[in-house]
């Protein structure tokens, strides 16, 4: 396991401040439908490239919260905070005469900024999603595998693109695929061919959302 102390105190401080700030600013903005809060989670299906592995085969948690900004209902944007698991996993067939295995878990904390476009119930959304590596944990069918020299960046930073449904009126379902812009890690030997300088993530989440205020912001319309 490859822990980074001072990404768990910065996750730390970015988790507090969000869940302390949220709930006093949406008590200052309870009559007003300018900001609205919600919960989300999810899983998410990840893979890594430069591992000799293909398919998003490893499977994660994500959750956490967001406020979704504006009095504009087409185009808003999105200020998230998510806990994600991403990675990359192989498992071994010894029926098949495979006996290797790999295992890889990045568990990180990001900070999604996005805007929608959403012109009926069916909508999309694109953005980035700067993130912190929480913890790393990377081992194959002889244990674990140490990093020498090759640790995992204690950063990333994600292109997002997603598309959405609201199926009721305080519940929306969402998927989103992300894609590194920035590597996470160094290939072996620090090889690098033009744009490809090193490890990259992709992950796709599948997300479940649930509109906190919405009984505000109908009862604020109707008075309208």
């Amino acid at each position: 396991m490859i822990s980074r102390n001072s990404n768990k105190s910065l996750c730390h401080i970015l988790i507090g401040a969000f869940f302390l700030f949220l709930p006093s600013y949406v008590l200052a903005q309870k009559n007003s439908p300018y900001f609205k809060p919600y919960a989300s989670l999810g899983l998410c299906s990840s893979q890594i490239s430069g591992d000799q592995l293909s398919g998003f085969n490893q499977i994660g948690l994500s959750g956490g919260g967001g406020i979704k900004i504006g009095h504009n209902e087409t185009w808003a944007p999105r200020l998230e905070i998510f806990f994600t698991q991403k990675g990359s996993r192989k498992n071994a067939r010894p029926d098949e005469g495979d006996y290797n295995s790999y295992f890889l878990k990045l568990n990180y904390v990001e900070v999604p900024l996005t805007l929608d476009f959403a012109p009926g119930k069916t909508g999309f959304h694109f953005g980035l999603s700067p993130a912190y590596l929480v913890s790393a944990t990377e081992e194959n069918q002889n244990g674990e595998i140490p990093g020498l020299g090759r640790e995992f960046k204690s950063y990333d930073l994600n292109g997002i693109l997603g598309i959405q449904y609201r199926f009721h009126e305080r519940w929306e379902l969402a998927t989103r695929y992300s894609q590194s812009i920035l590597p996470v890690r160094e290939h072996a030997g620090n090889t690098s061919f033009r744009l490809n300088q090193g490890q990259y993530n992709s992950t796709i989440q599948f997300m479940l959302r649930f509109n906190l205020l919405y009984t505000e912001f109908i009862s604020e319309k109707s008075k309208g």
